[in-house]
């Protein structure tokens, strides 16, 4: 999906009643995974506008963001490897710092003085979203239904699984 539609897609959530981290949520779902994955957005729905509105904390579409992540990397079984889904949250949280200089929902939209302001920075960012995504997917010559049916790697457990580089 090229960037405009991505844009496109967020503003159509936004203009529904969906807030910053149910907007990335949504996108990034749809397009990776074919559906929107009601559960994940609903998850999402604690995070907007910073948690619950405050402004104070993390940046909702970040956090929506992860969401997504997790929910096409994460895994259902205790000791599965997440290399995978560590690596690429921790490249979003780069680029994301790189484009927005924060990941405070306050502190980016003080420092935004953009009037679209929540939607324009979620639309942002789902872009970089889905550009990780997509390159993942070329980099492993698979798309990410098929990423979910090849078997993962055990990892020792009671250890942060996210330690590990890819």
């Amino acid at each position: 999906m090229e960037s405009r539609e991505i844009e496109k897609n967020v503003y159509a959530n936004f203009h529904s009643g969906f807030h910053c981290a149910e907007a990335i949520s949504k996108t990034v779902l749809e397009i990776f995974s074919g559906n929107p994955q009601p559960e994940a957005i609903k998850v999402a729905s604690g995070f907007g506008g910073g948690i619950a509105g405050s402004t104070e904390e993390l940046c909702g579409a970040f956090t929506g963001g992860v969401i997504a992540l997790g929910h096409l990397l994460g895994r259902e079984q205790p000791g599965d490897d997440l290399r995978e889904c560590g690596a690429l949250t921790k490249e979003f949280k780069r680029k994301f710092l790189d484009e927005f200089g924060s990941l405070n929902c306050q502190t980016i939209l003080e420092d935004a003085n953009d009037p679209v302001g929540c939607a324009k920075l979620t639309a942002d960012a789902a872009i970089i979203l889905a550009g990780l995504l997509n390159e993942f997917g070329l980099e492993r010559d698979t798309g990410l239904d098929n990423f979910f049916a090849q078997p993962r790697e055990k990892v020792a457990l009671a250890q942060c699984p996210f330690s590990a580089e890819l």
